[in-house]
């Protein structure tokens, strides 16, 4: 690995922060896919299967979604970072 600045190398430890969380993300999202399929090949289309309170549930995902990106949007930081502190 070569010479970093503490810029740098700020940025770098950021993005490098969202793998884990996304890995996990990526890997609960196709394991819910693939569950999908599976239920649809054994059952069919949910019909008449789901209430309005599971409704309601399965819409808080996209609700909390909604919600992180316009709080983003909205306030999100402009400055840079200033002050990092960098080891070594």
């Amino acid at each position: 690995m070569g010479k970093y600045s503490a810029e740098e190398k700020a940025g770098r430890d950021a993005w490098r922060g969202m793998l884990v969380p996304a890995v996990g993300s990526i890997a609960f999202f196709a394991t819910l896919v693939v569950n999908v399929i599976r239920n649809y090949k054994k059952h069919g289309w949910p019909s008449n299967a789901f209430k309005r309170s599971d409704y309601i549930l399965m819409a808080i995902p996209f609700a909390v979604i909604g919600l992180a990106v316009f709080e983003e949007v909205e306030n999100g930081d402009t400055e840079e970072a200033k002050g990092v502190m960098v080891d070594g």
